[in-house]
């Protein structure tokens, strides 16, 4: 580390000799015999940390000379020596010239050592105090644009599920950042007994994950209201990225359409986790790959078709569900996740995927959560 940069500034030679042998051995020392003098190497030298200046100098006071180094070194250290104890001179000097001490000559070694390492320390622990309150206040204001985006979240995804007749929808959402990538929506039409279900996963985390998400919401909802068949849905879902946002994210959709009166629909997978089928109290996942929107410009996707009989319950997961990993580093993995949609089946859908999201968490214990999980289900009843 470089030695800490004391200029001095004194019209009598001896004294300047004298605090130069002072500081010789522990400090760079500057040398200046005017206050002009000193001007120009503060000018020239923004690196010094320390200006001790005589009081009585012919070309300007060394209150003035203190004045005019105050926009060219606002955190120096400055101290002002003395051969009289005019108490208006020292208080203005302290007040408008941010001095740290004066010292009364013939002035001591010693006391001029300490004096400067206090000074020292005093503007070492002002700056870290300034960068706390820098930090604090960089904080405080990245938590309320958080909740600002925490509240935009909120809004975009749907406060309610849908209830439609012989039928529950519930979902489970715990994003693992203040905001969340993950994504869901639902549009229920009575009057064509048809049911959309969309689950999505954007890669990536916080907040440029949630706002990718939302802008696809947005296009997403606008389908929703003039609905397509799935497969054609996550096509033009695909196009519309690729064509208007040149990011490095893309998402996983998975999108189920469901006529209610006899319970068959078609399903098109982008990339999320096969879909969980619990039937009679078995589990069985529906094999559909699909290649998440926002990579390939002609990627295709492939409808499957899926019926729910009576107390037939359909799970859409993202894969924060599977990848969540305990304080050993082991992932829940399918296979639990599998057994836990068997010990859960028999509850009604929003306990259902209570139940094994509790199970989840109490896997995880005290390990930090990587990956947003949701959860959706949906269980026909009658």
């Amino acid at each position: 580390m470089l030695p800490t940069k004391v200029l001095v500034v004194d019209d009598e030679i001896a004294n300047l000799q004298k605090l130069q042998r002072t500081l010789i051995n522990r400090y760079s020392v500057l040398a200046a015999a005017s206050g002009s003098e000193g001007l120009d190497k503060v000018r020239s030298d923004g690196s010094i940390a320390v200006i001790i200046a005589d009081q009585r100098m012919p070309d300007m006071a060394g209150t003035e000379f203190l004045r005019q180094t105050l926009e060219l070194l606002p955190d120096a250290v400055r101290i002002i020596l003395t051969g009289f104890t005019d108490v208006d001179v020292l208080m203005e000097a302290i007040n408008t010239c941010k001095v740290f001490r004066y010292i009364v000559k013939p002035w001591d070694p010693p006391d001029l050592l300490m004096t400067i390492e206090r000074g020292l320390e005093a503007h070492r622990l002002a700056a870290e105090n300034a960068r706390f309150r820098r930090e604090l206040v960089r904080r405080e204001r990245l938590a309320r644009e958080l909740e600002i985006a925490r509240e935009i979240q909120r809004y975009i995804l749907p406060q309610h599920c849908p209830k439609p007749e012989n039928y529950e929808v519930a979902v489970e959402y715990h994003p693992a950042y203040e905001v969340g990538g993950d994504l869901y929506d639902f549009d229920w039409d009575p009057a064509t007994g048809t049911l959309q279900i969309v689950v999505g996963d954007v890669s990536g985390k916080s907040i440029p994950a949630a706002l990718y998400g939302a802008v696809f919401s947005g296009h997403l909802r606008t389908l929703l209201a003039h609905p397509l068949p799935p497969a054609e849905t996550l096509k033009f879902l695909n196009s519309s990225l690729i064509e208007r946002y040149q990011v490095s994210n893309y998402i996983a959709v998975a999108n189920l359409c469901l006529d209610l009166r006899d319970g068959s629909g078609f399903l098109a997978n982008g990339g999320m986790p096969y879909p969980y089928l619990v039937r009679e109290g078995d589990v069985f996942q529906l094999p559909i790959p699909g290649v998440p929107l926002g990579l390939l410009e002609d990627a295709h996707y492939e409808p499957l078709a899926v019926r729910l009989d009576k107390g037939d319950m359909l799970v859409l997961a993202s894969d924060g569900a599977t990848d969540a990993v305990n304080a050993e580093g082991r992932m829940y993995d399918e296979t639990r996740l599998r057994d836990s949609l068997r010990r859960h089946c028999g509850a009604q859908a929003a306990g259902f995927l209570k139940g094994v999201y509790r199970e989840i968490e109490q896997y995880i214990g005290d390990a930090e959560l990587r990956d947003d999980i949701t959860l959706v289900a949906v269980h026909r009843t009658g």
